[in-house]
């Protein structure tokens, strides 16, 4: 069980790194170069429009006074408006953020619940056929860049054979309906079956690689000599004793991933013309869309941050020695 004065300090370090983040990500682009307020102000508007404009964005106020503003309203969830759409920026990342999950949540849930499986065959039948063969495919699977993976299934299956749309979420023109709609319908299906077999196909090579690195180090262990030495079945050593031993680093690097598929899915989205949470922060960068920009990345940072707590909580339950021989902290 996680002791409370462990929770507390993971809470407090969780917080203080959400702070670092709010902070950095306001300096951060603040500095870069380029004048986020040529993308909302025509130069062709008078000096008295311009003035009002940049009023109304608080571009005209010191940088000081902009970062407490933008540190209180950060505090009641309002995260400005674009500069691009003129909407709120929370309610517009979160409808984005609903699209990326769409490709996210499907091709994590895969990778993290068979890839494991595939390590652990790949141990158990270490330097065989299977394993060199495998071990080879997962390594080309985890060096490919997912952009070029993506550009080849859209090669063959798109223009080539023409079974699976191109790019988008839906037809041209379509109107997606309801929200669940937008998620369940056959058409969203339809157009997410490429770029979420691409994710999978990425991210399903990490949990192969660790649980068969792993798995061989705890195959050497004396307990699994001591239960095949009793007659406990093949396959009840390889799953029940070795594999769930092998678990721990794939935990943690699972929970990572859920955060940083987030960021990872930048490239996808934009290879597949997926309207998500990466395609858009994109065009914010593009556009200087600061609000849009700063609440897409802090979002991302949340999730790794999120993650990475639950990750060390669920460390710790699962295997107290963590904590105690200094593993995580």
């Amino acid at each position: 069980m996680v002791n409370l004065s462990y929770l507390g300090k993971r809470l407090g370090l969780m917080a203080v790194s959400l702070y670092a983040v709010i902070t950095v990500l306001f300096f951060l682009f603040r500095i870069l170069p380029g004048d986020p307020t040529s993308q909302v102000i025509s130069p062709r508007f008078s000096a008295e429009q311009q003035e009002q404009l940049m009023a109304q964005y608080g571009l005209d106020e010191p940088l000081y006074t902009q970062y407490f503003l933008y540190m209180r309203n950060f505090m009641v969830g309002d995260l400005g408006q674009s500069f691009q759409h003129g909407e709120p920026v929370l309610p517009f990342i979160l409808d984005r953020t609903i699209n990326t999950l769409i490709l996210t949540v499907p091709a994590i849930m895969i990778a993290f619940i068979v890839g494991p499986f595939i390590g652990a065959l790949f141990a158990w039948h270490r330097n065989g056929r299977l394993d060199n063969y495998g071990t080879a495919i997962a390594l080309t699977t985890y060096a490919a860049p997912i952009f070029w993976t993506g550009m080849l299934a859209l090669m063959v299956f798109s223009f080539s054979l023409n079974i699976l749309p191109s790019g988008g979420m839906r037809p041209a023109g379509e109107i997606p309906g309801s929200p669940l709609n937008r998620v369940f319908s056959f058409v969203t299906l339809q157009h997410a079956i490429l770029p979420i077999v691409i994710f999978t196909l990425w991210r399903i090579s990490r949990p192969i690689l660790i649980t068969r690195n792993t798995m061989i180090d705890v195959l050497g262990n004396d307990f699994i000599q001591l239960k095949k030495a009793e007659g406990t079945p093949e396959s009840t050593i390889r799953y029940r004793h070795a594999m769930r031993n092998s678990l721990l680093p794939v935990v943690h690097y699972g929970a990572l991933a859920i955060g940083y598929a987030f960021g990872g899915s930048v490239i996808l989205e934009t290879v597949f013309s997926w309207p998500g949470l990466g395609r858009t922060m994109w065009d914010a960068v593009q556009a200087h869309d600061y609000p849009v920009v700063q609440g897409a990345f802090f979002l991302m940072s949340f999730m790794v941050i999120l993650f990475n707590f639950i990750a060390d909580i669920v460390s710790t339950w699962l295997d107290p020695r963590v904590k105690d021989e200094g593993v995580v902290e």
